[in-house]
């Protein structure tokens, strides 16, 4: 109001629309103020105000609006007022810090239009407390942010879909899955990419997603090129009124993987149960964690019976020594290699065997020593029977050569007298020696010769007897 219409309002009776307005003022919800522009004095305030900030009414019309800003906010007051001061008539908003009598900061949005009191530029301001909203809304684009972030960068394909299914946004994963470019994308339904098996329909499996069934699991996604993939998919419904949002991980890779894992482990139990080998699992102590299932038709003793159980109560006592000894340098040595030695088996006989030890206690899918044995009672009872039998043929050798030594001189004796007798008969000159004597020394000869081919005979006969 003018300074005119200002000294004729205190010359008579206020009408009822002054009273009125007075009582828009008092009575308003939101604080409210009016402060002199050149002396920034407050020259009257409502109760929602002295509610609202802890003034009471009489600390507010002694101070001044600049004690309810921050000292940080007094420049930016005093260029707002002045720029009130500069004009007649001005309506302006804005929001601002204000802070309470405890102390405590809120956003305040200040509207505000100039007015005249007892001639006096004045400005009627009207402050609502934001600081809620505010922090809502900073929470609000914080989630939008994000979510974006997400959106955007992770490496799972999201698509955005309308209740027809059709795609109205997707994210680069997407397009980088599907092999698309984003704007092939956009419009398209989720139909054309997603396989469904020939039994399900996808206009009754799209309607049951929107009344509140879940859509999710394994399923097999079309690429631009034709190519299939297998898709983990998963969906949520109306994440807003008409929204509908899919994930879809690729999970083809991982998939192959687990098959190939599946097919390892398959020939790890076939080696593991059905090999020759005997594979168990030992901690330090040498106390069995696992056995294989090898076990039973290599000693005749249950895997389960040996589990917890200490593997050298098994060994021959002859042997126990010298392999716990090696055991135990597998602390030092990742790998250690037994010499044959004996192991009892169900029947309590003792089976020749051999061991390599591999530490793999640091391994957490093993955590103990690996202990692959073989059974080689059957090789150590054949080289025993060999050896065996080289000592009957060297001792048959023996006799035989001793058979030979007889030959070449036990024989050549009386042979060596029987020759040169034989040859004086026959040539006439005896040397005196009467033909009966002759005949006589051929006689006893041949009888010693006769003994010797029968001691060679004997001895020959013991030597096959004994080799048979």
């Amino acid at each position: 109001m003018n300074t005119a219409r200002q000294e004729e309002f205190e010359d008579r009776t206020p009408v009822a629309s002054e009273i009125m307005y007075h009582d828009l003022f008092a009575l308003n919800p939101q604080p409210m103020w009016v402060y002199d522009v050149e002396t920034y004095g407050i020259l009257d305030v409502n109760q929602a105000a002295v509610r609202h900030y802890g003034f009471t009414r009489e600390e507010f019309l002694g101070m001044t609006i600049l004690a309810l800003r921050p000292e940080t906010e007094i420049p930016v007051t005093l260029e707002a007022v002045s720029i009130v001061r500069k004009h007649e008539q001005l309506f302006s908003s804005g929001v601002y810090k204000h802070c309470k009598k405890n102390g405590a900061l809120m956003d305040v949005l200040i509207q505000s239009n100039i007015v005249y009191v007892n001639g006096r530029k004045a400005e009627l301001v009207l402050a609502t407390d934001i600081t809620s909203w505010i922090a809502s809304e900073q929470e609000r684009r914080m989630s939008e942010e994000k979510f974006k972030a997400i959106f955007d960068h992770t490496t799972d394909a999201i698509v955005l879909c309308d209740d027809n299914g059709c795609c109205t946004d997707l994210n680069e994963a997407t397009r980088r899955m599907l092999g698309y470019e984003i704007s092939d994308l956009r419009g398209i339904c989720i139909e054309d990419f997603l396989q469904l098996p020939q039994e399900m329909d996808f206009n009754v499996v799209w309607k049951n997603f929107l009344n509140g069934e879940i859509l999710n699991g394994l399923m097999k996604i079309r690429r631009k090129d034709g190519t299939l993939i297998t898709g983990s998919f998963n969906s949520k419904s109306n994440i807003l009124p008409g929204l509908h949002m899919c994930v879809i991980t690729d999970v083809t890779e991982s998939l192959e993987k687990k098959r190939e894992l599946m097919a390892s482990e398959r020939r790890f139990k076939a080696l593991v149960q059905e090999g020759a080998d005997l594979i168990a699992i030992l901690d330090e102590q040498g106390n069995y964690q696992f056995v294989s299932e090898s076990c039973y038709p290599i000693l005749g003793i249950e895997p389960g019976f040996l589990v917890g159980k200490n593997a050298f109560d098994w060994i021959h006592p002859d042997d126990r020594e010298a392999v716990l000894a090696l055991f135990l340098k597998i602390r030092e040595h990742r790998q250690i290699r037994t010499e044959p030695f004996r192991f009892k088996d169900g029947f309590g006989k003792y089976r020749w065997i051999v061991t390599i030890a591999t530490n793999m206690t640091d391994d957490p899918a093993v955590g103990g020593v690996v202990a692959n044995s073989r059974d080689i009672t059957d090789a150590v009872e054949k080289a025993r029977d060999l050896e065996v039998s080289n000592e009957r043929y060297r001792q048959q050798n023996e006799r035989l050569r001793e058979i030979a030594w007889t030959q070449s001189h036990v024989v050549r004796a009386p042979l060596t007298r029987l020759m040169g007798l034989v040859e004086l008969l026959q040539s006439g000159d005896t040397a005196g020696m009467p033909v009966e004597m002759a005949l006589g020394l051929i006689k006893s000869s041949a009888d010693e010769l006769d003994e010797v081919i029968r001691e060679i005979v004997s001895k020959a006969d013991k030597v096959q007897n004994d080799d048979e």
